[in-house]
Parts: C-alpha cells; structure tokens; sequence
C-alpha cells in the first residue's frame, strides 16, 4: 500500500481531473524568464516542463491581463501577456510543456498590486476607496474604471481558453485589487461595491460570472482569497464562511486559501511557522464548503501533506517552495520515495529575491537548477575523470553528486567526523536545515561509487599523491577575527569555535574549566552529536554561554545564535557596526527576527558601535558620536561572518589541471550561493 495514499489520489475540480492533490500557487519567476516582448523564455518553458515532467497535477501561472506598451516594459514587474490574439502562440506552448506530461495549467490573471485602464497610463496601485492598511494610497476605481478592469480579465480568460489551458484562477486575495473590495478595512463606498458583505463581494461575482459567459459554464474557475487577512478592522472568520457560499454560488471549482495579505505583518512561510500550520483555516473553511479546498504556506513535507488530508483538514495542498525546490516532489510521493525529496528548507531566497528586490529566480537553498541553469540539461561528460571534492558542505555536497550524475569518479574528503560542513553547525540554530544534509546522506548511500574520507585534513601533497584529474575546493571562509584587546580571552567564543567542537578539535581557551569542559565536550559530541543533543546543551548548560551574552556581530550569524538563546531567558546585547541588525538576513525572516528582539526585554541591540575592548567583566563600546558604554557579559560570542579562504586552492594550481573554488572559500555568501556554484564547478569539468 501506498505511504500516501491521499496524496497520491486523484480529485475532480469541476471538469479537471488532477492525477494528485499537489498543485502549484501563482508566481511570476521574473526577469530573464519573460522577454522584453512579453514572452516566455526558455528558461521558463524549462521551467514549467521540469514540474510538469515530476508530477505536479496543476501548476497555476500568473499572466498579465491588461495592455502594456513595448516601452514600458523593461521597467515592470516581467510576466507573460496574455489578452490579445498575438499572445496565443506562446501562452499555447505553454499549456504544451504541461499537457505533455499529463499536468494541467490555469492562469491567473494577475490582479495584486497594480493596474492601468489604458494601454498608455502608468501602472497604479488601484481600489475601492482610499482606504489603505499601508503607505501606498489606492486611486479609487470608478464605475467605467471597474467596466474596464472586468473587460480586461474576462478577455484574459477567453486567450487562455483558446490557448488550450485549463482553466482560471480569480485573485481575490493577498490584498489584491479585488480583496480590497472585499474587505471592510479597504472599503468604505457607498454604491452597490461597498457597505454589506454581498456588495463587498460584488466585483468578485461579477468576474466570475462574466468569465462563465465568454468561456462558458464548464469552463473552471478557481478563487484564490484570504479567508484570515491580519488585517486590523478587516474580515472575520463569520464573514469567510459566508463568503465561501457566496463564491460556490458564483460558481467556483476550488477555495485556494491564501492566510495573510502582503501588507501582513505576521509571519507566514518562514521557518519558524511550524510545518502545516495553515490548515486550521482550510478546517475552518471545509465545515461549510461543497467544494474542495486547498490549503496553502508551509507544507513542505509529505508526511504532513498526507495527515492533513487524513484528517479532512482540506482536499488539495497547495505550495510553491516545496515545488521550486525539488521539481519531483510529486513524483516521488507517488512512487513512494520520501527519502529522495530534496525538501525545502524555508530559507525563503527564492522569492525574497523576486517579490523583495526584483531579482529573477536563480536561487534556492537545495536546488541550484534555476535561471540560466535551467536552459541546459544536465550532460554526461565527454571524459570520465578522477575528482575530489574538499569540503561537504552545500557547495562541496552540490558539486560531488553533480559529478558524479555526470559520468566522474567522485571522491569527497572532509576534515571532520560526519558530512555536512557547515550544515552540522547551522542545523543546531536552524534544525529544518538538517533536512539538506540528510537528503545528501541518503543519496550518497544509494551511490556507493562516490566515495567519503571523513576525518581527512587535505594538503598540496595528498593531492599529489592522490593524481585527481580535478580538484574542488569547498572548505569555507576563515572566521573574521575581532582584532581588540582581550579578543582572546576565556570567556570569548568564535563562531568556528562551535564547529571546531562538533568536529572533536577542542578549541584552545584559557582557564582550567575551559580545558576540561571543551576537551571532554569535542570527544562526546564527536561521537554522540545530533542537532537536538547540541542545541538542548548549549541552551540549558550555563557553559561556554553564560547567562549575560554579548554578541559581536549582528548579520545573520549573530541573529540566528541571539534567536536561540532567546529562547532560554539569557540576556542578551547584539552589537553591529553597520545601521541595521540583520543587514544580511533574507526579507521573509528579518522584519520578525529584528521586531522579536525589539519587543524582548532582555535584548538590547547596539547598531553604529565598535567594539573597543573585551573584559572578564564585559565589552567596552564607541558608539558613532564617540561616546563610549560598557556592557556587562559573562560570554562573548563573536559571530562578524566570513572571508575569502583561498590558500589552498591556489596551493593546488599548477599541481591540479583543473581547480574550482567554491562557496563560501571564494565567495561568502549564503547557502543557496554555494549550492549553485557547487552546481556549476561540476559542470565545467
């Protein structure tokens, strides 16, 4: 029997039948994705087809409904066209990659943030009233204005039925234009599109059923909508469940629930939200529904995804990081192969890049198979050679299985105990990270042929003796040393300190309690460490980290070990040189890390500061107007990041045909920078 059986089964949403119950939310990939003429690139066929060819029953796509000038383009948010007849022959090639490998594709016409009612206007943020819950005030739709925006979707809708997709997704949610009519925190009209909840929910309708007229009745209308916004003033739970009625009877196929607008400033995807923890409102939303409902954010593993269905929390899982990170994942539940999911880790850099800077997706934390990498398969090599791979974290994990998928003999040394480099270390403050390493473990067991020297320090002559053909250095960065008096004292603790420890290297400390505690510590933990084992310990035991910490360094390093040890009442004092704590820290997680250390009685943060000297007592300070404090700390916990690490590499030249350095060694950056230049190392050899 099937591990998922739920999961695995089909579901009928109005006339499509989905082969699963995982589907994909509406994205817009971003630059170098869509050309400057509206059109898909390679990239994104490749992109689409890649889920499609792993299982995904439905993949939901955003497109943009309204005309935009070829002049205008460069300087808008990239997504497909798709409202005249021109755009017919991309938006079919499209549903082609999909349909191909027996998935389906809806579109959604993508209503969120901005519009404009005439081809020469500027892109505005629009709504009902001027009623807004942010700094961006709406311009205030008028009748004709609302007769245009319904053309424009509906005209939308009519391509991509012609172009062979099947069916629509409505946007009713995130805060988008029409979620704004909506709520009452956005409305305040007094016409027939504002006051009672029907009036609010009008516009909606209104799409809807003019969709049914130009498509047909047959023709499926998802709705994605937010049945718990955050939102001060705005809907309540008694008024989803009317809406819910309100949209069946409008005809939709499917209640794509969305929690929070994009104004929400409660945290949603981030990895401190426990696994699955929006389905207590797809529960909700399924007591009164007669339709099926899909639950979305946070199901990122399917053992969660299939006791949410077991227990009728909701009928569909509904995700996009989970499918960014391993374009299989479907497949794999099907086949029954948990174990080979390269799961998501919740680090959130592929859309902090895209819906916070701009950027396009090129990045993820396991998967460096996006942007330009998705515009060439992965290739056998010409020549089979001999390779070794220094190093197994991200980068050293990514580039040793890239080799060998590719036809090399792999050989992966690592100078500590256990695989996963720097991986060990962060799992203890990020345990959903522990995922990577255990997805590479478990590959590396199913190919024996790559070959693992653990406790293996590498130098220039084993390379020699060794004759690899090629070499790819992934050792990490040196720690940044705090260079002030007393950086070297007892009660001063490094970042590498930690890793040094885990890897059974205690660290040289003055003190005799020092000596003991980290030469009896780096043999257990050497032999007995877990994630769990190491974090519980460095939490609970008032050694190496007292009760007063201050941390020397405030990007991501020093939140992640501040976050933790908030959790154990020590008092803390975050000091950074630069104006913001965690000026490094992706989008998603810094606004809710830096306002928990706000409202934390016991976290004192200093910005502008430098340290002037280390005491047994605590740290003296300079703030940028020159004057000076001390801050009492029993531990000094120096977390200032990484340099270039590079000594080996160019030992290695001229000794090794080919080197590459990789990750944090030649670049230091974050995790899913070193898992894509592992990535890319392998492939040029």
């Amino acid at each position: 029997m099937s591990q998922f059986p739920l999961l695995s089964s089909p579901v009928k949403l109005g006339s499509m039948l989905l082969k699963n119950r995982m589907m994909t939310t509406s994205m817009s990939p971003g630059h170098d994705y869509t050309n400057e003429e509206g059109q898909p690139t390679l990239r994104f066929y490749n992109y689409l087809e890649e889920r499609a060819a792993g299982g995904t029953a439905l993949i939901c796509q955003t497109i943009c409904f309204y005309p935009r000038l070829k002049s205008q383009l460069d300087h808008l948010h990239p997504l497909p066209l798709g409202y005249g007849e021109e755009h017919l022959s991309h938006l079919s090639k499209m549903a082609e990659v999909v349909h191909k490998h027996g998935g389906l594709i809806v579109g959604q016409p993508y209503a969120v943030h901005d519009w404009k009612p005439a081809p020469e206007d500027k892109e505005e943020y629009w709504g009902p009233s001027t009623l807004s819950v942010s700094k961006l005030i709406p311009k205030p739709m008028t009748k004709e204005h609302i007769r245009i925006f319904k053309e424009n979707i509906v005209q939308c809708c009519v391509i991509l039925q012609k172009a062979g997709w099947d069916g629509v997704e409505v946007m009713a949610g995130v805060g988008g234009i029409l979620n704004r009519f909506m709520s009452p925190a956005t409305n305040d009209r007094t016409d027939e599109y504002g006051g009672s909840l029907e009036n609010r929910c009008r516009l909606t309708v209104e799409v809807m059923a003019e969709i049914k007229k130009a498509c047909g009745e047959d023709y499926p209308i998802i709705v994605r909508w937010s049945p718990v916004d955050f939102i001060k003033g705005s809907l309540t739970m008694e008024e989803s469940l009317k809406i819910v009625k309100i949209l069946e009877e409008a005809g939709a196929v499917l209640h794509n629930l969305a929690p929070g607008w994009h104004e929400t400033s409660v945290p949603l995807t981030i990895k401190d939200v426990p696994e699955g923890y929006w389905s207590w409102i797809s529960e909700e939303i399924k007591k009164v529904a007669k339709i099926p409902v899909a639950t979305a954010y946070r199901n990122t593993d399917p053992f969660s995804m299939e006791d949410i269905l077991a227990k009728d929390k909701a009928d569909v899982i509904a995700g996009l990081r989970y499918n960014i990170a391993d374009p299989e994942f479907a497949k794999k539940v099907m086949e029954g192969r948990p174990e080979d999911i390269n799961k998501c880790i919740c680090c959130c850099r592929c859309l902090d890049d895209v819906i916070s800077q701009g950027k396009p997706l090129n990045y993820c934390g396991v998967n460096p198979r996006l942007g330009e990498e998705l515009e060439t398969p992965l290739a056998q090599a010409r020549q089979s050679k001999e390779v070794m791979v220094i190093g197994s974290g991200p980068g050293g994990l990514a580039a040793a299985v890239t080799a060998a998928r590719r036809g090399h003999k792999v050989t992966i040394y690592e100078r500590g105990p256990r695989l996963g480099g720097c991986l060990v270390m962060s799992a203890i403050f990020s345990p959903i990270y522990d995922r990577l390493n255990t997805y590479y473990k478990t590959l590396l067991k199913k190919h024996p042929e790559v070959k693992v020297h653990l406790n293996t320090a590498v130098t220039p002559a084993l390379v020699t003796r060794e004759k690899p053909d090629a070499v790819i250095v992934a050792i990490g960065g040196h720690p940044i040393d705090l260079k002030v008096p007393g950086a070297e004292g007892g009660n001063v603790v490094k970042s590498h300190d930690f890793l040094e420890l885990l890897n059974g290297n205690p660290p040289q400390k003055p003190g005799i309690i020092n000596k003991v505690m980290y030469n009896c510590g780096s043999v257990f933990l050497k032999f007995f460490y877990t994630p769990d084992l190491a974090r519980t310990f460095m939490g609970k035991f008032p050694w190496p980290l007292g009760r007063k910490i201050a941390i020397i360094g405030g990007g991501l390093p020093g939140c992640e070990l501040a976050k933790e040890m908030m959790h154990y009442d020590r008092e803390l004092v975050i000091i950074e040189e630069k104006k913001k704590i965690g000026h490094d820290v992706g989008g998603s997680d810094r606004f809710h890390i830096v306002s928990a250390f706000k409202k934390s009685p016991r976290v004192t943060m200093e910005t502008l500061t430098k340290v002037k000297a280390i005491t047994r007592a605590g740290v003296k300070v300079v703030h940028e107007d020159g004057s000076e404090a001390f801050h009492q700390a029993k531990t000094v916990a120096v977390t200032l990041g990484f340099e270039k690490n590079m000594e080996l590499a160019e030992a290695l030249k001229g000794r090794v045909s080919e080197v590459y350095a990789v990750g944090d060694c030649s670049n230091p950056a974050r995790m899913a920078d070193a898992t894509k230049a592992g990535y890319k190392a392998a492939c040029q050899i």
